[in-house]
């Protein structure tokens, strides 16, 4: 009895002994797939090298259609007026307005002249022809582009007139054609000017002559005691 009780567990730690190598195999074979096929499957779902979702190409149609619509409306406004002929100046100390607010300052031969932009924004005072040093010259400013030119009227017939509003900046009216006010193909000689602040440009000069537009349109503007 003995013997087959010895027989009996003989056999049976060869009968075990396979099935714990099974199990641990088992488990081998799990971890190895957990650490093989989790982070593919992960990898697969996120998708990491593809990076962000391409974005179909639009035509140039489409993206200025997108432009538009993004933009206020600002539809073209044809005007057919002369501007600002025989525009009041004033002496740097007979106005009174913020020393931040920008002007367009022109000097010929010494004598300097000032435009408040704040005093052109009205669109039937976005031009004034003026003469200084014995040179003429028109101012133009549009309040909606911010774009500024002055032109040199020197050996030019026609008259330069305000246009109206091209959609995008002010139009020039000259010799019966429209031009916006920056276009390179405008028939005009450039005069020189510069924009800065009326501070700066009070500073540079003393002196100066200042044009602050019809209405008045910075505060008081003018000093009570002003001659004018």
């Amino acid at each position: 009895m003995t013997a087959e009780t010895s027989l009996t567990e003989d056999n049976m730690s060869e009968c075990q002994a396979p099935e714990v190598r099974t199990i641990w195999q088992n488990r081998r074979v799990l971890v190895a797939g957990v650490i093989i096929f989790v982070p593919l499957i992960v990898f697969i779902l996120l998708d990491v090298n593809s990076g962000p979702a391409p974005v179909p190409p639009q035509s140039e149609e489409e993206m200025l259609s997108l432009e538009a619509e993004m933009m206020p409306e600002s539809p073209p406004e044809e005007l057919d007026e002369p501007g600002i002929y025989n525009a009041q100046f004033y002496q740097a100390d007979e106005v009174v307005f913020p020393e931040d607010e920008y002007v367009i300052g022109v000097e010929v031969n010494g004598n300097a002249c000032a435009y408040l932009l704040a005093g052109m924004n009205d669109i039937d005072q976005h031009i004034v022809h003026h003469e200084l040093g014995g040179q003429k010259f028109t101012v133009t400013y549009c309040d909606k582009s911010e774009c500024i030119a002055v032109y040199d009227k020197a050996g030019t017939t026609a008259e330069i007139r305000n246009g109206g509003f091209s959609g995008e900046t002010l139009w020039i009216l000259y010799d019966g054609k429209r031009f916006e006010q920056d276009a390179r193909n405008i028939p005009l000689k450039s005069f020189p000017s510069v924009k800065t602040t009326w501070f700066e440009w009070k500073k540079q000069h003393p002196n100066t002559l200042i044009y602050v537009g019809l209405g008045m349109s910075v505060g008081p503007t003018l000093k009570e005691e002003s001659s004018h």
